[in-house]
């Protein structure tokens, strides 16, 4: 049950509209909550989601559906009743993101989510902006709801005793800590200036009458693009890095830019068009390139690190913090997290092969040799890494001293699942709520009228 409210919760807005077998819109009213109402259409489409997942989904679920329906027209109706304020520039760059998500996800762009919808990407981003700005609306609202909520270390220690006390403590495989730090070979000033050379040429090329589009696809180091000639569609301020975008926003009809660096090489750009707050260009961009003596400097820096750590000069986690360039473990003192709950105790059995393989004859308080790994992204760039290991449990039922991380996190789940059901509660008798009689039976959506 609790994956198909998973499901349900994270359904996608950007879903064409479903149609009866006959072809008809299924747009029947089933419920209403103050001024918001919920479709037959909208239970029908994230029950299509749900069977995706689990074909033998009953249709049971719909009730489970609409209950998180009425619970999130709740939140939408209270927070336009409390006159939230939600900045229209949040709302059109959080469509826009949406807008690139889908339309990289299919194989031909933004024309391929174009022929799904039947409409023009301006049409599509105007059918769904008051969707995007109600889905942010009440994630505004239950930010407020659960804000205040904190778990003490006593409130930890009772949730652990409740569990043990009707025997319903988890039981955890062998779990390992692992931390690391990658470094990224830094482009040496020859591969700059070769690559500023070469779009000081191609800019020349271009003033010259060729044209951007040709000489963006045959010489762009952006492939997702190039193939577009230089196109990246709409776009609006602080979707872009800095440099990027200020450049963007100054382009006049049919101009090219000047030569713009950011931290992915060097660029020029050319306007296609500007609608209010959203802009669309087209870039050719031109990245150094990273040389053999590059990566070894980059090796030789991870071996001083280490050695440093082995000598107890620095520990892992703060050399991690202070020199490794992965964003996303660096501020964790290097350390690879556990997706759901976050913590740094990872069960064996989720670990991606690759890191298993390099792990697996270590011991607790060994650092590995350093290897060479590719980064995520199109563009294959290397790296180095090294990995710690800093503690390896055995398989076992749920403690206080090993697990918790796990502990708090659940316990903290828990208080705010009770804190947005105690304000459902109250909100339920203030805001009229109706559903058809279709749904009227369904238990969970029983307790939502009044009797």
């Amino acid at each position: 049950m609790k994956r198909i409210i998973f499901i349900i919760f994270c359904a996608l807005i950007f879903i064409p509209k479903l149609k009866a077998q006959q072809g008809k819109l299924i747009d029947e009213i089933v419920g209403v909550v103050g001024e918001n109402i919920i479709l037959e259409s909208d239970i029908q489409m994230e029950f299509e989601q749900v069977k995706k997942e689990l074909p033998l989904a009953s249709d049971s679920v719909k009730c489970d559906i609409l209950k998180q329906q009425l619970i999130s027209k709740l939140l939408l109706s209270r927070a336009q009743l409390d006159s939230i304020e939600l900045p229209e520039e949040r709302v059109d760059i959080e469509l826009e993101k949406r807008i690139r998500y889908f339309a990289s996800q299919h194989p031909n762009g933004e024309k391929g989510l174009e022929e799904v919808y039947g409409k023009t990407i301006a049409e599509i981003k105007s059918s769904n902006r008051d969707k995007i700005k109600s889905s942010m609306l009440i994630q505004e609202m239950q930010s407020k709801i659960i804000h205040d909520v904190k778990v003490s270390p006593q409130d930890i220690k009772n949730y652990f005793n409740e569990m043990a006390k009707v025997d319903s403590l988890p039981y955890y495989s062998a779990e390992l800590e692992i931390a690391q730090i990658v470094i990224n070979p830094k482009i040496s000033s020859e591969a700059k200036e070769i690559a500023h050379q070469k779009i000081i040429e191609i800019r020349e090329r271009i003033m010259n009458g060729e044209s951007f589009n040709t000489l963006a696809l045959i010489y762009s180091d952006d492939k997702g693009s190039a193939v577009k000639g230089g196109e990246l569609g709409f776009f609006s301020r602080g979707d872009m890095v800095p440099e990027f975008e200020a450049a963007s926003f100054k382009l006049k009809p049919d101009s090219v830019s000047k030569i713009i660096e950011t931290k992915y090489g060097y660029h020029i750009l050319k306007l296609i068009d500007r609608k209010g707050d959203n802009i669309n260009v087209r870039h050719i961009l031109i990245r150094p390139q990273t040389f053999r003596s590059d990566m070894q400097r980059a090796k030789e820096k991870l071996d001083s690190l280490i050695w440093q750590i082995k000598i107890d000069s620095i520990t892992f986690e703060n050399a991690a913090k202070k020199f490794s360039d992965d964003a996303a473990t660096k501020s964790n003192g290097g350390f690879i997290t556990e997706g759901q709950i976050g913590t740094t105790k990872i069960p064996i059995d989720e670990l991606p092969k690759d890191l298993y393989f390099k792990i697996e004859k270590m011991k607790a308080g060994e650092i590995s040799e350093p290897d060479q790994i590719k980064l995520p992204g199109p563009d294959n760039e290397k790296a180095w890494r090294v990995l710690y290991l800093k503690s390896e449990s055995k398989p076992h039922v749920c403690n206080l001293r090993d697990d918790y991380q796990k502990l708090q996190a659940m316990a903290s789940q828990k208080k705010q699942q009770k804190a947005m059901q105690d304000w459902v509660e109250k909100q339920k008798t203030k805001i009229y709520i109706s559903v058809s009689d279709s749904y009227k039976n369904c238990p969970n959506v029983q307790k939502f009228l009044k009797k």
